[in-house]
């Protein structure tokens, strides 16, 4: 710890830095940056001050000289141009003067480098008595005169702020020296001072005289109250110590007691948490196996000679037993010891008590239940206590010692009661299951039934017309997405009443369930579905399957009902009708439109003589064709 200390004053050191200092440096760069902003700004003003002055006066200049150099422009006299020309180049504050006329010629005087200058000012000169230029007069200014009186004007400003900034400064330093700086150096001393091995030998910080108290008066008052806190703190951590060290022995004692019920109890409870996750991952035909376990592990962890968990009958499992002997001993096989009967003593003691106790084995009825388990078990005592869940007595648990002087100890009794809790979950959950199993079996069964009447034609055994609307609106939207055809194909029992009138409706039943038949057999493809959808109506749905191999299944169907030899009262066999309609997919139509161009179809066939096959092809444009 000393090392570590010392290694940190160290590296405190090296990174120390008066705030004074920094605070300085801050002022300097907050002045030094005020003042130059000042005198950047001090001499853009002068700048345009003086150029502004600079181009008024070549304006004014301009103005006095200009009418005579334009009148002898106009009068074409070079002698009085010249003239006019020297006497501008003379003149103070100008460095050059050109002068252009409209024909090309050039008169320069000084400086020729005049279109680059900043200082330069252009006009045109115009005659009095003529709208039309006569020339173009340029006047070049000094630009060294112009940066001579803006340096002689900034630069005693510039003096001036410097002082004034120093000023102001040295001021500051010393305000922040007098008010900050020295009981910040108190403050910073007072702390280092402050050690745990020495600060009682530390005084308490300075106080200085101020009129205004601030919060650096405030920081350093505290600080000696926290060291007076710290002192008082240190002296009851003391007085606590020795406390602590008094009752350490009793304590140790006490701890030495507790341990071996602390093993027992957390080697219980870690064999509960594993044996509560096994339960949850056995399968329900396995949980007495879980529940046996759990009975040996209890009965090996606290030392008992037999335990026996009874469960009483319901209308879900029946009665069992499940035991567990430490020398192990078995029950009678002839002798069923699940009833409740059996338990009339135990039943009725645990309805007023949590846990009930048997201590003399000899006082007990021959036929009872208890009796038979310490007979068989060869035990001297037993202790029962309750299977309940939710106000329902499941079963019993008993747990017998061989020897009459050994007792149940306090730790086994608040063990028993946590076993109790786990086997008791465990039988309601595997009942639960149980019953929850047989209502699933009993509720699919229920379904498959429901969607077996919901879907088939109780007569025919082929799908109904519900079912065959789902596969119609189904197939239609399969054909849109992959773009293949759909036929749909429409039948009709041609005079089925006469059939009916004539050898009645047990024999057209039979005519219908063989008609029925044919067509499941060509419907035997994913998709494909045969229907009734009416009392003699049927209806075939065949996913790709285009116009020319329809219109050949539709003949085959209506040959192989022929040959089925079923005939009319005049001889003549019994014949469909069959009208198509083929969907490709692109089209825009509902499920009933689709419907209805097979029906017309159906009705067109009708009309054409019955027995016949007729086929519309879904419109692309305003009708349908028909083969």
């Amino acid at each position: 710890m000393s090392g570590n200390s010392s290694t940190k004053l160290s590296r405190l050191k090296r990174n120390f830095q008066p705030i004074a200092k920094r605070l300085n440096k801050v002022l300097l760069r907050i002045g030094g940056l005020f003042m130059l902003i000042l005198i950047v700004a001090y001499a853009g003003i002068v700048y345009f001050d003086i150029s502004s002055g600079l181009r008024t006066h070549l304006s004014n200049t301009v103005q006095d000289h200009g009418p005579r150099l334009t009148a002898a422009l106009w009068d074409i006299d070079p002698t009085t141009i010249n003239e006019e020309l020297d006497a501008l180049a003379a003149l103070p504050g100008i460095v050059g003067v050109v002068l252009i006329t409209p024909s090309g010629a050039r008169y320069e005087r000084g400086l020729s480098n005049w279109v680059e200058n900043k200082f330069s000012y252009s006009v045109a000169l115009v005659h009095k008595n003529s709208s039309n230029t006569v020339g173009t007069l340029s006047l070049i200014g000094d630009a060294s005169a112009v940066w001579s009186q803006l340096l002689s004007r900034v630069l005693p400003f510039f003096i001036a702020q410097i002082i004034l900034v120093l000023g102001i400064l040295l001021v500051l330093q010393w305000l922040l020296r007098r008010v900050v700086v020295r009981r910040l150096d108190a403050l910073t001393i007072h702390t280092h001072l402050l050690q745990a091995n020495r600060i009682e030998k530390v005084p308490a910080p300075p106080a200085f005289a101020t009129v205004v108290q601030d919060e650096l008066d405030c920081l350093l008052e505290g600080f000696s109250s926290l060291q007076g806190n710290v002192l008082k703190n240190e002296q009851e951590r003391e007085q606590l110590i020795r406390a602590l060290a008094e009752s350490r022995d009793q304590l140790e004692i006490e701890v030495a007691q507790r341990t071996g019920e602390t093993l027992y109890l957390s080697g219980f409870l870690h064999m509960l948490s594993k044996d509560a996750q096994r339960y949850l991952d056995l399968p329900l035909d396995q949980a007495q196996f879980g529940l046996e376990e759990t009975l040996a592990q209890t009965g090996v962890l606290l030392g008992f000679d037999a335990l026996v968990a009874v469960c009483f009958s319901d209308e879900i499992l029946p009665e069992e037993v499940y035991l567990w002997h430490k020398e192990g001993r078995k029950l009678r096989a002839d002798f069923v010891l699940g009833r409740r009967a059996l338990y009339k003593l135990s039943e009725y003691n645990l309805n007023h008590q949590s846990v009930f106790f048997i201590d003399t084995v000899d006082e007990l009825d021959a036929g009872c239940g208890e009796a038979v388990l310490c007979r068989d078990l060869n035990l001297a005592k037993l202790v029962a206590l309750p299977f309940n869940f939710n106000a329902e007595r499941l079963g019993v648990l008993f747990v017998g010692l061989k020897s009459p002087h050994r007792q149940y100890s306090k730790l086994e009794m608040r063990i028993l009661p946590m076993v109790v809790g786990l086997c008791s979950n465990v039988l309601a959950h595997h009942r639960q299951q149980l019953a929850l199993q047989e209502a699933k079996e009993a509720l699919l069964a229920a379904n498959a039934k429901l969607a077996l009447q919901a879907n088939h034609d109780g007569l025919t055994d082929i799908a109904n017309r519900r079912a065959f609307d789902e596969s119609l609106l189904q197939e239609m939207r399969r054909a849109t997405r992959s773009d293949q055809s759909l036929l749909l194909i429409i039948l009709d029992v041609d005079f089925f009443k006469q059939y009916n009138d004539s050898y009645g409706h047990g024999e057209g039943d039979i005519a219908l369930k063989k008609i029925a038949a044919i067509l499941a057999q060509f419907a035997e493809r994913a998709g494909d579905c045969a229907a009734r959808i009416g009392g003699e109506e049927f209806a075939l749905l065949l996913p790709h399957t285009d116009i020319r191999i329809g219109k050949s299944l539709a003949e085959r169907v209506r040959l192989a009902i022929i040959k089925l030899g079923l005939l009319q009262a005049d001889g003549q066999p019994l014949t469909v009708s069959q009208g198509g309609a083929i969907f490709s997919g692109e089209e825009e139509v509902s499920p009933a439109d689709f419907l209805r161009m097979a029906d017309q179809a159906l009705y067109r066939a009708k009309n054409g003589g019955r027995n016949q096959v007729c086929i519309a092809k879904m419109p692309n444009g305003p009708s349908a064709g028909i083969l």
